[in-house]
């Protein structure tokens, strides 16, 4: 019975040793991986505000959607407009009449929120038309000067707390999106 006792406590015994031997060989493995790991940061903002096909982009976006801004706020002061006309003259309609004009009421205040979904609608597929191919090319620039440098991170320089060290990759990437991007627009 003692026996048994024993082998139990000495097979718990040999198999925390184990776990134990292999999380310190895994560690350490781990730890010389990362020892071994180039890392570089890309200053997202630097690279794509000077872009010309993004400061583009942006103006086409900003123009679209001042247009649908002022075609929403025209909606709306003519609704604004007709509401006022038709409290001041309510007093002295028909039933039939105020029918009509309460209906007519309805029917701009549903259009104007129609124009409204559809400016977003049509806001998120400019963007996506504009802004995905660019996205991409940034994509494959990094990786590109990334597999140059050899590098096994790159990540983005704004998001980091503190940066010493590491290879700084923004006016390589920025050069190598210059020239995805010249071939995109020349298509």
């Amino acid at each position: 019975m003692k026996n048994k006792s024993i082998n139990k406590q000495v097979s718990k015994m040999s198999k925390k040793i184990l776990i134990i031997a292999i999380a310190i060989f895994g560690f350490g493995v781990f730890n010389s991986q990362a020892q071994n790991a180039k890392i570089g940061h890309v200053d997202y903002a630097k690279v794509l505000d000077s872009l010309p096909t993004k400061i583009e982009a942006d103006k086409t976006i900003q123009t679209f959607l001042a247009d649908g801004q002022k075609t929403v706020a025209d909606m709306q002061s003519e609704l604004e407009k007709d509401y006022q006309s038709y409290m001041a003259e309510q007093a002295d309609m028909s039933s039939i009449v105020r029918e009509m004009r309460e209906k007519s009421l309805q029917e701009q205040q549903q259009l104007l929120q129609l124009k409204q979904q559809s400016l977003e609608e049509d806001l998120k597929v400019w963007n996506a038309r504009l802004y995905t191919p660019l996205e991409e090319n940034l994509t494959k620039a990094i990786k590109t000067i990334a597999d140059k440098n050899k590098l096994t991170y790159v990540m983005e320089a704004g998001s980091l707390l503190y940066v010493n060290g590491g290879l700084d990759l923004t006016k390589e990437v920025r050069a190598e999106l210059k020239k995805l991007e010249a071939a995109r627009t020349a298509k």
